[in-house]
This record gives structure tokens, sequence and C-alpha cells, in this order.
């Protein structure tokens, strides 16, 4: 299905498109991965910050 919509867009070459996909997904996992793998006091302080004067 991903691949027949890809080769309905003229001018543009399949490579590209996968790559960019896998970077958009590897950077997504990986801010995912950091937030649970983050210091809960780190989160708690940046939580706050916008509060403190």
């Amino acid at each position: 299905m991903f691949k027949q919509h890809i080769q309905n867009i003229p001018g543009i070459q399949s490579g590209y498109l996968i790559f960019s996909m896998l970077v958009f997904i590897v950077f997504f996992l990986g801010i995912i991965w950091w937030l649970f793998k983050a210091d809960k006091a780190y989160i708690e302080d940046m939580k706050n910050k916008p509060f403190e004067n």
C-alpha cells in the first residue's frame, strides 16, 4: 500500500522518502525513550520553571 502511494508521486525517489520516514520514527522513539529514562527530579524542575520568578 505504501509503495503504491510513493509510485504515484511524480519526480520523487522512494529511497529519500523511506530514509526521511525512518529518521522521523527514530527521532520520536528516542524522545519517548528519553522521557521514560529521564530523572524525575529534572522533569519536575523543568515543569515548574515557568512559574518561578
